[in-house]
């Protein structure tokens, strides 16, 4: 998407969620009891191509492998600290610093800032275009198996017991 996109977080982004999340320019997120992080590892499941990119991309090295291994939900001070999110903010003040931000990426140029966000994830798609399809084919083999099924059943009964 080639224009400013902000989120703004008001609760839980947990796997899919905290993807979705991480897909915007810039991230806010709300302090509070909301968490956010990527669990699919603890479910079993080996993460789709582009989601894997995407998490690398907002973690940077320092992060990524603590941040997939784990399957660790932060609180939106440390997911600050992580990269998963740009700011931790009062609940109250969540609005308006996203839309704060939006305004603030909004003043870049609308030539330039496509360009750039091209250019800053032009890793992200080179991978995708060399890798992208057998890593999808193999993730999608493992997530329709019947062992992964029965996983993800299991997790979700682990979870809603918590």
């Amino acid at each position: 998407f080639p224009k400013p996109l902000v989120a703004a977080v008001n609760g839980h982004a947990i796997a899919g969620g905290c993807i979705l999340a991480c897909c915007a320019d810039f991230r806010v997120m709300a302090r509070g009891n909301g968490r956010i992080g990527v669990t699919e590892l603890l479910v079993g499941l080996p993460f789709p191509a582009l989601a894997f990119e995407i998490m690398r991309f907002v973690t940077g090295p320092r992060s990524l492998a603590e941040t997939i291994y784990t399957g660790a939900t932060y609180p939106p001070q440390e997911a600050a600290e992580r990269g998963l999110v740009h700011e931790a903010v009062e609940p109250a003040e969540l609005l308006e610093r996203a839309v704060a931000a939006a305004q603030m990426l909004a003043q870049i140029g609308p030539v330039t800032f496509p360009q750039t966000k091209k250019q800053m994830r032009l890793p992200v798609t080179e991978r995708m275009k060399r890798d992208g399809k057998k890593i999808a084919a193999e993730t999608t083999k493992i997530w329709c198996s019947p062992k992964a099924i029965a996983s993800i059943g299991a997790y979700v009964e682990r979870t809603l017991k918590k």
